[in-house]
């Protein structure tokens, strides 16, 4: 076998992983995410409208950047979680990821409509959740 045709062969191989992946990644794009228009706390069922509605919005900025949102401890406390300072919160999105922050967090973390997700302003963006479905007491 040539080296020309050896080469053909391998850069057809790495068409066809490329291929795969880009494929696996328009799929996992497609699978069915949580209802947005909810979030759940503490086992308790919030729209996310009522939410806004019920709560005062409070300015505040992060990483240089201005945003308006309701404070999470508000809520926790809507939801009856019975002595919240001594526990710890699993804060999950829509597509499954989740981030777990304590009560100081929650006191210092808004919920933000904007792409319905939580802010910690103290913490790394990493904690930043999006499509926000759920808070669980852990």
């Amino acid at each position: 076998m040539t080296d020309i045709t050896r080469l053909n062969k391998m850069l057809a191989i790495v068409a066809v992983l490329i291929l795969i992946s880009s494929c696996s990644v328009f799929a996992y794009s497609l699978l069915p995410k949580g209802d947005v228009s909810k979030i759940i706390v503490n086992d308790i069922e919030f729209d996310w409208n009522e939410v806004f509605e019920d709560h005062e919005l409070v300015p505040f900025v992060a990483n240089d950047v201005e945003y308006e949102g309701v404070l999470l401890a508000g809520i926790i406390e809507d939801a009856g979680v019975v002595d919240p300072e001594s526990r710890q919160y699993k804060v999950t999105g829509s597509d499954g990821y989740q981030k777990d922050v304590s009560w100081a967090d929650m006191e210092n973390g808004y919920l933000v409509l904007d792409g319905h997700m939580t802010v910690f302003p103290e913490l790394t963006k990493s904690y930043w959740v999006r499509d926000v479905i759920g808070i669980g007491v852990v």
